[in-house]
């Protein structure tokens, strides 16, 4: 039996990353995601300063730059529902608030997404590792136990994907682009957000909005074991995409583990050894 694989939770690993189905302001890296299975989500707790002792400074998030790696990349082509549950995501976190612009891609079965104006933020890893390794978790703050107890989970956000705009391509049921009408759904999502039609072939869409928010995320876990600190790395999977509501939605086990490919490292006092 083949793998149910759901594009809306996985359109960005092959990229290296976490999907945010709701993008937002307020994800950044150094935030710390706690994960409770009794919950059955990971929720933001804040930056990892709050709860971590150190008598390092932690470090600071380099300037946003540009994303090379995923600016001009697209997606594979998605059902048009699932399409417009991601474009729906992205115009919410633009400030839309009745964002469906369904009724505009009638003619379309499928839609491709390619992302453009992407910048990249992020902490490296080893200088996190830096800051871990000359402090301690803070047991007095009730939130410890994220870190501490082995039926929960804690990571650490090393790096994100923020981005303003977003290119639209409709595809009709035999993969050729159709066009959208740009004054309509100009119309339809209000002046938050802009809507320039394509100069190109593709016929796309083009959605601005007036902030960089966060679509996409790395990140380490965090747990005591063996008397020790440890770090590992988290294969990008849809266990690990941020939900439309307050966290992360969960694996059908309700269980996150480090990847079996032991891809981790590992935190110790004297400092990070290499576990391949």
């Amino acid at each position: 039996m083949g793998v149910c694989t759901d594009s809306r939770l996985t359109f960005l690993n092959g990229l290296g990353y976490n999907v945010i189905r709701l993008p937002r302001e307020g994800i950044d890296p150094l935030n710390a995601l706690g994960r409770d299975p009794k919950a059955g989500t990971l929720e933001n707790l804040g930056s990892i300063s709050k709860i971590w002792k150190s008598d390092s400074q932690p470090p600071v998030p380099d300037p946003p730059g540009d994303a090379a790696d995923v600016n001009g990349q697209r997606t594979d082509d998605l059902k048009l529902s699932i399409g417009l549950e991601i474009l729906s995501g992205v115009l919410s976190g633009f400030g839309v608030s009745t964002p469906s612009v369904n009724v505009a891609y009638e003619r379309a079965r499928s839609v491709q997404f390619e992302f453009t104006n992407v910048k990249v933020v992020r902490v490296e890893p080893l200088a996190l590792g830096e800051y871990l390794a000359n402090g301690d978790l803070n047991q007095a703050n009730p939130f410890a136990s994220y870190f501490t107890d082995s039926k929960k989970a804690a990571f650490v956000v090393t790096e994100v994907l923020k981005a303003n705009a977003v290119k639209v391509i409709a595809k009709d049921k035999s993969g050729t682009s159709v066009g959208v009408d740009a004054p309509v759904v100009q119309n339809m999502v209000g002046v938050k957000v802009n809507v320039a039609g394509s100069n190109s072939g593709d016929q796309a869409l083009t959605y601005q909005g007036q902030k960089l928010v966060t679509f996409g995320f790395k990140a380490f876990g965090v747990a005591f074991m063996d008397g020790d600190w440890r770090v590992f790395g988290v294969k990008p999977a849809k266990e690990m995409s941020f939900a439309a509501g307050a966290g992360l939605s969960m694996s059908g086990g309700g269980e996150l583990a480090a990847p079996a490919d032991d891809t981790g490292i590992l935190l110790h006092t004297g400092g990070l050894l290499d576990l391949a």
